[in-house]
C-alpha cells in the first residue's frame, strides 16, 4: 500500500517535469514565429518538423529517466543511505527536466538576440554592396570641399 502511494507521488512529479517541459518547448516554437512573423521571414513547416523532432527527443529522454527514477524507487535504493524520503523524489528525471528547460531558455534568448544580429549584417552587407569605393571618395571630397567654402566665407 505504501510503495502505491510513493509511486503515485513519483509518478505526478514525472508527468509535472514533462509538461514543464512541453511548455518550454511551446514557447521556444511560440517565439521563433514571432520573430519570424516580426521580421517578414517566411515561416515555413521546418519549424514545426524541427520542433516535432526535438518533442520525440526530450519527452523520450524524460520517459527514460522516468524509468530509471521508478526502478531507483522500485529497488530501495535511497532506503540503502538511511534516505528513504528521497523514494518519492524522480531524480533523475528532475535534472533532466531542469537541463531542458534551460536549453529551452537559452534557446528563446538566442533566437532574438541572433536575429537582431544577423538583421545587422544583413543590413551592413547591402550597404556595403550598395555603396562603392567611388561613392565614398566622392562623399568625402563632397563633404571636404563644403567645409572649405564654409571656412571661405
Amino acid at each position: 500500500m505504501i510503495t502505491v502511494h510513493l509511486s503515485s507521488i513519483l509518478l505526478k512529479m514525472v508527468v509535472f517535469v514533462m509538461l514543464a517541459v512541453l511548455i518550454a518547448m511551446m514557447i521556444d516554437l511560440g517565439s521563433g514565429l514571432y520573430k519570424a512573423k516580426q521580421r517578414g521571414e517566411l515561416r515555413t513547416s521546418e519549424a514545426l518538423r524541427r520542433t516535432l523532432s526535438k518533442f520525440i527527443s526530450y519527452e523520450g529522454g524524460l520517459t527514460i529517466a522516468a524509468m530509471v527514477d521508478f526502478l531507483i524507487s522500485m529497488a530501495g535504493f535511497f532506503e540503502l543511505f538511511g534516505i528513504a524520503r528521497m523514494s518519492e523524489v524522480p531524480v533523475v528525471t528532475i535534472l533532466v527536466g531542469i537541463f531542458l528547460l534551460i536549453v529551452e531558455f537559452m534557446s528563446v534568448r538566442e533566437k532574438a538576440d541572433a536575429k537582431t544580429k544577423k538583421q545587422q549584417a544583413d543590413t551592413a552587407e547591402l550597404i556595403a554592396k550598395l555603396i562603392t569605393k567611388e561613392d565614398i571618395k566622392e562623399i568625402l571630397e563632397h563633404i571636404k570641399n563644403t567645409q572649405s567654402n564654409e571656412t571661405a566665407n
